[in-house]
């Protein structure tokens, strides 16, 4: 995985900070998260979510609304329609520098925001999904918390509170704006396929926000649960479960930009992994295995080894050869161990279980020792290279 810090343009012009996660391949579609509500790109909900996608093949850009983060600009002069308006910014942005986001997220404001945001007609043509966690139904919500402070912000125009253990200055603008949104003139409105992931002990957001979206907004439309999450998945096991649920059901409506080529059992391809310095991804038997060196052979750890890929066909082709040989045997399980002991040394422990004679062992440790790679390390095998 690689994470790529680049500057985006907001709706006003101020320069947001952000963060693009592109896995090790070419991205199959780009995606956009905003962040929870006085929160940054490197709150759980951004980047853990952000960071997991990139498994199912998911760029995302997640970014610093202004005025918080390392984005440039005053939070006291933005409003929750300007946050909206940043969304589809941001949007536009990777649509000119990368691709067209596809998918759509937010976290708990930065799901509401993210939810009218993808009604608005820029969005409408390349935008395939919108998934939000936490999110609230009104967003005014987000701001309850302080309501015995509002009349104070009433009076003098703004009102200081305590977030995340530093001053926050919310702007009666920010309220008002806040009090004119009406989540039910636009959420019927919604066309695109909508996952709510919620918490069912969420004390924050209650779960019955997600249900009072649910009943708003059309078919398709999924609510999942995300069992024992606080609202702000501080447990990192909650962002990552939150991006399982997410990446799993956005593969069935996205449309991959980048197909790999397909390959057989007879071929394997390799290209380097982004970010890396020997990392690589290969693929064969249409699938993908991510390798690096080890990090006391200057990589950094990532992957697996090339010398870790050579035992793994060892131990694969002597279980597959064993079990070839207990046909008829009372064979239960297969276990093998192969160990580097340095330069071209290796050693091989199988373990057998089942009712076997000393005479079936034998004929079993002989099976192993001509396996499908023993064969090919036993013989004077060539490989032709050519450069292109």
């Amino acid at each position: 995985m690689l994470s790529l810090n680049v500057k985006v343009p907001s709706s006003t012009g101020t320069m947001m900070a952000a963060t693009i996660d592109q896995p090790d391949h070419p991205a199959e579609a780009y995606a956009v998260f905003a962040h929870c509500f006085a929160g940054s790109r490197h709150t759980p909900g951004a980047s853990r979510i952000s960071k997991r996608l990139t498994d199912f093949g998911i760029a995302t850009l997640r970014f610093d609304f202004p005025g918080l983060g390392q984005s440039e600009g005053d939070f006291q002069d933005t409003t929750f329609s300007q946050n909206v308006d940043d969304i589809v910014a941001a949007s536009r942005w990777l649509s000119e520098n990368f691709r067209a986001p596809q998918l759509l997220m937010g976290h708990s404001l930065g799901g509401a925001a993210a939810l009218k945001a993808a009604t608005r007609p820029e969005l409408k043509g390349t935008l395939r999904a919108v998934a939000t966690v936490g999110a609230p139904f009104d967003p005014a919500h987000s701001v309850l918390h302080y309501a015995s402070r509002i009349a104070e912000a009433d009076e003098n125009g703004a009102v200081e509170v305590i977030l995340g253990g530093r001053p926050l200055t919310i702007s009666r603008r920010f309220l008002e704006d806040l009090a004119e949104t009406n989540p039910e003139t636009y959420l019927p409105k919604l066309r695109k396929p909508l996952l709510l992931v919620h918490s069912p002990i969420d004390q924050t957001v209650g779960v019955d926000n997600a249900q009072t979206i649910f009943r708003l907004t059309r078919y398709p439309k999924s609510l999942m649960s995300l069992d024992k999450a606080d609202h702000l998945l501080t447990r990192t096991d909650s962002a990552k479960r939150a991006a399982d649920i997410i990446g799993s059901w956005a593969r069935q409506y996205i449309e991959p930009q980048f197909i790999a080529e397909p390959t057989t059992d007879t071929n394997a391809v390799s290209f380097s992994a982004r970010g890396t310095k020997y990392g690589d991804v290969v693929r064969t038997s249409n699938r993908a295995i991510t390798t690096d060196r080890a990090k006391n052979s200057g990589g950094k750890g990532q992957g697996v080894t090339s010398t870790g890929l050579f035992m793994s066909a060892i131990a694969v082709s002597s279980s597959q050869a064993i079990r070839e040989a207990a046909k008829g045997m009372k064979l239960d399980d297969v276990r093998v161990e192969v160990n580097h002991l340095g330069e071209r040394n290796f050693t091989r422990h199988i373990t057998v279980e089942g009712e076997l004679s000393d005479q079936q062992r034998q004929l079993l440790l002989a099976a192993a020792k001509t396996s499908r790679i023993d064969g090919f390390i036993g013989t004077g095998s060539t490989i032709e290279t050519t450069l292109s």
